[in-house]
């Protein structure tokens, strides 16, 4: 309801930009329309959780894409946004340690800490419930909070941007997602080669963290122990590479329509076969590779219209000169936030529309 009424908002508002043309709304519309066929081929009209995949995962995303550039076409919207993802790492920060620390009288909302099915002894999930979605947005709020400590005029949002960043940086460690971490890693070093002020602080950044890292693994043995097992745990890499080798079946067989959208759980069991070299722990899961999964299910032309979107959308904006120092930082913003989302994007669902958005 919100976010209709934001583009209620849009549509009044006299004084919005103009639209400008762009190649990838033609992709995007091309993609959203492939991928409802392939729904409606499946035959599962009346599955309202193949419909809100759909919305989630795919129309509303690329929608997202021109409403956020006529949403935030001023740089006092766009400090606005940095503000509220600001804010945002902050309260996942708090959220997500006393969820992990089962402090649970500190957690706001209750829910969080009432839903003992999806809110893990040793993972923080915020009020999403699971640690993909709060790593994820985590991450970005890092990489927000650092721009607007940048880029403001205001010394107390620059408080709150580093309050932000740090927040941010607490949250993705307690969600325990390898993914998450990774994508923070390589969005962090290569921002930080890329941006002549941050490389001549790098060494000093990587020495500090090692530190910081090292003292709480020292501190806290209990967290130890279940960063290693995070660390080490094979269950979920099985279950990947189950998944992943019964997509390219899927692929090698019906390479053009797949086998339809949101199928694979319902048909894995056709799919899914024992590895020699490692075991079978689950079947009832879907593809945890984003590019694979609409590969197997809306085929190579689905998989590839997918890929196109990338092209033609963020990935033309980053390999684009910008002519301004403020559409420089938030290309900056714009590549770590691809990394954040792309990496964990090969090993997971990203089923979750506040990352996805």
């Amino acid at each position: 309801p919100l976010l209709a009424f934001a583009v209620l908002l849009l549509l009044l508002d006299p004084e919005r930009e103009r639209l400008r043309w762009r190649s990838f709304y033609v992709v995007a519309a091309v993609t959203i329309l492939w991928t409802t066929l392939s729904w409606v081929s499946s035959g599962a009209l009346t599955d309202s959780l193949k419909f809100f995949a759909l919305f989630d995962r795919v129309a509303m995303p690329l929608a997202m894409f021109p409403l956020g550039a006529l949403i935030f076409a001023t740089e006092h919207r766009r400090e606005l946004l940095l503000r509220t993802v600001a804010l945002l790492g902050i309260y996942l920060g708090f959220t997500g340690l006393f969820e992990y620390l089962r402090v649970g009288a500190l957690v706001w909302p209750g829910y969080i800490m009432a839903n003992p099915g999806t809110s893990t002894e040793i993972r923080a999930g915020g009020p999403w419930l699971f640690p993909e979605p709060l790593g994820l947005v985590a991450n970005l709020a890092v990489f927000a909070s650092g721009l607007l400590v940048r880029t403001t005029k205001s010394l107390l949002w620059r408080v709150v941007g580093v309050l932000g960043l740090v927040g941010g940086l607490v949250a993705s460690l307690v969600s325990m997602v390898r993914s998450v971490w990774l994508a923070l890693i390589v969005a962090g070093l290569v921002l930080g080669l890329i941006v002549p002020r941050l490389r001549r602080w790098l060494p000093l950044l990587l020495v500090a963290s090692a530190v910081l890292i090292a003292a709480v693994l020292v501190l806290s043995p209990e967290f130890r122990d279940v960063l290693v097992a995070r660390i080490t745990t094979e269950r979920s890499v099985y279950d990947r590479q189950n998944t992943n080798e019964a997509a390219l079946r899927i692929v090698a067989q019906l390479p053009l329509f797949g086998i339809g959208w949101g199928e694979f759980v319902n048909q894995s069991l056709l799919w899914v076969r024992q590895a020699d070299t490692y075991p079978m722990t689950t079947v009832n899961i879907e593809i945890h590779n984003v590019f694979l999964s609409r590969a197997a299910e809306t085929g190579i032309l689905g998989a590839l219209l997918w890929a196109l979107c990338f092209a033609t959308g963020p990935l033309l904006g980053l390999l684009s000169t910008p002519r301004t120092a403020s559409a420089r930082h938030w290309k900056l913003l714009g590549l770590a936030a691809f990394f954040i989302w792309f990496l964990p994007s090969l090993s997971s669902l990203i089923l979750y529309t506040t990352p996805n958005y």
